[in-house]
């Protein structure tokens, strides 16, 4: 495990709520697998203060490492919202075992809101590596102005064809034109658009919720409990 003292360098905003948080360091320095998490300490009202966040970056972006949030009324989310570029910061990790098959079986991603980061790692750096995964991610939110790196995914999905993207919106609004699903990530979703769902290799992501009730509909469908990993984002339900 590595740890070091850095200064944040740049905020990006990827929707009205939700932010990404940019680190400069080397990935040689810092190696990580895509999907992994690490602790980052801040200065929240002038007291050192840690927080874990999975890495939304790729192995492959050099220069920096970046992880993403939704920004709530929380003290540490409200210091961070508030950083400037040379601001005080300290890194540790990697950890955690939500990260690429070795073998590369076919994969489903099973995401809601900012539970996107780790998938959007592992596909960054599926795309850079031009590695020949056969994965079909399902991403939920509320509205489609909060579908958070969706013209990347998007982008990513129509240069690989062994790469699937379906975006669900829950409503209770659609904007016009919506073409994508409505409704929830569900057992029934995952029947009608993945027939070949028992090869699968399952990862869930998202609010707690939510990964408990599909873990219990996946198991549902008479799915190992070794095919199916999971990141819940606390805080979020």
């Amino acid at each position: 495990m590595w740890q070091f003292d850095t200064e944040f360098s740049q905020i990006v905003r990827r929707t009205p709520s939700v932010k990404s948080f940019r680190f400069p360091i080397s990935p040689d320095n810092a190696p990580f697998e895509p999907g992994q998490f690490f602790f980052v300490t801040i200065l929240v009202n002038g007291e050192k203060t840690l927080h874990h966040f999975t890495i939304s970056s790729s192995p492959t972006d050099k220069g920096y490492l970046e992880f993403t949030k939704r920004i709530t009324a929380h003290d540490y989310s409200q210091a961070l919202d508030n950083m400037k570029p040379g601001d005080w910061a300290h890194i540790q990790g990697p950890s955690g075992g939500f990260i690429l098959p070795p073998r590369r079986p076919p994969l489903a991603f099973l995401t809601g809101g900012i539970g996107i980061t780790p998938a959007r790692s592992m596909l960054r750096y599926i795309a850079h590596e031009k590695l020949d995964y056969d994965m079909v991610l399902l991403y939920g939110n509320a509205a489609e102005a909060e579908i958070a790196f969706r013209q990347e995914l998007d982008k990513i999905a129509a240069s690989h064809p062994s790469i699937r993207v379906e975006h669900v919106l829950s409503g209770p609004e659609f904007p016009p034109g919506w073409s994508g699903r409505r409704g929830t990530i569900d057992k029934d979703l995952v029947l009608e658009l993945m027939p070949d769902y028992k090869e699968r290799l399952f990862y869930l992501s998202g609010p707690p919720k939510m990964v408990i009730s599909l873990e219990e509909q996946l198991k549902a469908l008479n799915i190992p409990a070794k095919n199916i990993k999971q990141d819940s984002f606390t805080g979020y339900d």
